[in-house]
């Protein structure tokens, strides 16, 4: 039933979005190349980083052309692992997402890699951790290349990319976590400095309907319980360190009741308990939709939220 539910709106979003094109697909988007904007801002597009999954592409960004190597921020779009492009964001997000936040970090001196994933349900979890550490081992293979510093990497993302995130650097930290997904992380503690974990949702006794459709989509899991997606909760996978990390949640959609900062306070919590490094960032009551830090130039508690998280990212990286 979730997979029927989400096949239904995948289709009704690549329809109307996305036209032209399939969930998951082996060809770019558009032709890879290098493109200087306007604003000074360099992009290195559809840069293909591995072999094994379809959608894997990576745009990467950098602040002009000198080839300075900086430190690299690695950024995973949302959409609920059923739909979402590097290019375009998440559609499920005020705003529909986009690179204007991205373009921003850019702007701040920092490298950029903004890359694809594939999708749900013909590519389940765990596939986008997997998929998260062919981008990494990639980058790191082909850092002088690509003009990247990998010794100093932010990882981060909106959503289902925080889910990535949040997931991922459980790997790191915990080898057996690690093994249980089948991921063996070229990331370590002392190249993987901070995180920026914006919305994650992996508290499933807070899930309503309509997550437990796409996050039991996700992972097919057969049953819409706690227990039945438990794989995905990586806070009950941290033993005693873990990674620096900036967390974001809404409001959506219960405000201090919701799944975003449930998770948020599930995570901040366990940190707190092992002397880890985080800030949590919530605005009880603002009402501020999924994916409201989009809206930095308009919005006062985005552009808070913003600033707040560079300020870490500068902390740790």
């Amino acid at each position: 039933m979730n997979d029927l539910k989400c096949r239904i709106i995948q289709k009704a979003v690549y329809r109307t979005v996305y036209s032209g094109h399939k969930p998951n697909e082996w060809t770019p988007w558009k032709e890879p190349g290098l493109t200087a904007k306007e604003n000074g801002l360099v992009c290195r597009n559809d840069v293909r980083y591995g072999e094994t999954y379809p959608n894997s592409y990576a745009d990467i960004w950098y602040p002009d052309s000198s080839g300075a190597k900086r430190p690299t921020i690695v950024y995973y779009h949302g959409g609920g692992f059923i739909f979402g492009n590097k290019a375009s964001g998440d559609p499920m997000q005020t705003g529909n997402g986009g690179v204007g936040k991205l373009e921003r970090i850019v702007q701040e001196g920092y490298n950029l890699v903004n890359a694809d994933y594939a999708l749900a349900p013909e590519y389940r979890f765990p596939v986008p951790i997997r998929q998260c550490d062919e981008l990494l081992r990639y980058l790191t293979e082909h850092a002088d290349a690509l003009g990247l510093d990998m010794s100093r990497v932010c990882l981060t993302g909106g959503s289902a990319g925080a889910n990535i995130t949040e997931i991922y650097a459980a790997c790191v930290c915990n080898p057996d976590y690690a093994a249980l997904l089948g991921v063996k992380p070229v990331m370590t503690q002392e190249n993987l400095k901070v995180l920026a974990i914006d919305e994650a949702a992996l508290d499933a006794s807070v899930f309503d309907r309509n997550m437990y459709a796409m996050l039991g989509c996700a992972t097919g899991a057969k049953r819409n319980r706690p227990e039945d997606v438990q794989i995905i909760n990586a806070k009950e996978y941290i033993l005693d360190y873990y990674i620096p990390s900036w967390i974001n949640a809404s409001n959506e959609p219960n405000d201090e009741k919701g799944y975003f900062i449930t998770e948020g306070r599930g995570l901040k919590k366990k940190l707190d308990e092992i002397g880890v490094p985080n800030d949590l960032v919530f605005f009880p009551g603002a009402k501020l939709p999924h994916g409201y830090m989009d809206q930095l130039d308009t919005e006062p508690h985005a552009k808070e939220a913003f600033e707040r998280m560079m300020r870490f990212i500068r902390t740790y990286i």
